[in-house]
């Protein structure tokens, strides 16, 4: 495969937990195969907790967001399909390159890295929002009660 910026040759790699990703040398974009995504978030081997603390210049990255929403549209590595431009999430201000056909996504250098802070800072902003308590509560509630059931009455004759 190519990659879709600079035409030079993708090279395959083990990025976390023995996932397979073709990156590029040059540009340091890298293509994620459906799914592939979604195990890195999953997996936790690189530690930013130290670096989340970090005010992150919001003018600069809408400034970079609103750049690449103007490039010239990639094609799909597999399908040959011309590729969506979009943020990722909600207000993850991190644009990435999609499949419409759901083959794969294209990550500019440093996305990865970006959605992975995201990825960390949305489970403990997470974890934060519902109080320990009431998330134990909610467990053994799960485990043992198994939910609310409808109770239903029957009619006086």
């Amino acid at each position: 495969m190519k990659c879709p910026r600079d035409g030079s040759a993708l090279e395959t790699k083990i990025y976390e937990a023995k996932i397979e990703i073709d990156a590029c040398g040059r540009c340091g974009g890298m293509w994620l195969d459906k799914g592939e995504l979604e195990a890195i978030q999953e997996t936790r081997e690189r530690d930013y907790r130290q670096t989340l603390g970090n005010v992150s210049d919001t003018v600069k990255r809408s400034i970079n967001e609103v750049a690449q929403m103007e490039t010239a549209p990639i094609r799909c590595l597999k399908c040959n399909s011309e590729m969506e431009t979009r943020e990722y999430g909600y207000c993850s201000q991190i644009i990435i390159d999609t499949c419409p056909e759901g083959c794969g996504l294209w990550l500019d250098a440093g996305e990865i890295q970006a959605l992975e802070k995201f990825f960390e800072r949305s489970q403990e902003e997470a974890a934060e929002a519902i109080p320990l308590r009431y998330r134990l509560w909610a467990s053994l509630h799960e485990l043992f009660g198994g939910g609310a059931k409808k109770v239903q009455r029957k009619k006086a004759p």
